[in-house]
């Protein structure tokens, strides 16, 4: 595996503004939805946000398996792995983006505002022509 890939990799997901998420739901069903990245630097973390009150969070608390897709110019890098909900102050303020507040009326501290910590445990890529698949 190239380590030059694996850069490129990280510099498509750092252009996305969105992704694509993959949850199981309650009938054992994929179910995908369209999320805003936050501030992507690494495959080998990523992490979105979204509220407690959502279906997302409602079926990771059940299977906290996951998946997100990345696509940027003809690059696609997928990553598989587990997701954490994080509910702590220190990443809530962490990852705040400005306009959350279009969303989340109480600000940093509302309590319907989370953190979606995914650690991914293998990846798709095809990025600059390229393709192959990781374990990370």
């Amino acid at each position: 595996m190239s380590q030059e890939l694996i850069k490129k990799a990280n510099e498509a997901i750092q252009k996305c503004k969105a992704a694509y998420v993959g949850v199981i739901d309650e009938a054992g069903f994929p179910s995908v939805s369209t999320i805003s990245t936050i501030k992507p630097e690494s495959i080998n973390e990523v992490y979105f946000s979204t509220g407690m009150d959502g279906n997302k969070i409602k079926r990771l608390q059940k299977n906290n398996k996951i998946s997100i897709c990345f696509h940027s110019s003809g690059d696609n890098v997928t990553l598989v792995g587990e997701a954490e909900i994080l509910t702590d102050q220190e990443s809530k303020d962490r990852f705040w983006l400005d306009w959350f507040d279009e969303i989340y009326k109480g600000g940093k501290t509302d309590p319907n505002y989370c953190i979606v910590k995914i650690t991914p445990k293998r990846a798709s890529l095809w990025v600059g022509w390229e393709s192959a698949e990781i374990d990370l």
